[in-house]
């Protein structure tokens, strides 16, 4: 399982820092959502999210932070919008 955490680490970071920033997250969310939420909406949910998993209040989320954020998700949900409800994250699809 912690080598499934890497790996879906690796693919949230998406410029390979070492850290999921706020743009890493809202571009791979932006490819997840598609045109279903605007870029306000979703900058928004990009907001929320790393608020709720940085630990360190760095701005940023590291592996650790990553593990403890996902550690009770099945390996699906971490690429999914589910991993957004484990922390009762508000988001709205607009159809």
């Amino acid at each position: 399982y912690e080598e499934k955490i890497k790996i879906a680490f690796q693919i949230y970071d998406v410029n390979s820092d070492g850290f999921i920033s706020n743009g890493d997250l809202f571009n791979l969310l932006k490819m997840l959502v598609g045109d279903n939420l605007s870029n306000i909406q979703l900058q928004q949910l990009v907001d929320r999210t790393i608020i709720a998993a940085d630990k360190d209040y760095d701005g940023k989320i590291g592996l650790e932070e990553f593990s403890d954020f996902v550690s009770d998700m099945k390996i699906d949900e971490m690429f999914s919008l589910n991993i957004f409800q484990k922390w009762k994250i508000e988001y709205v699809i607009l159809v």
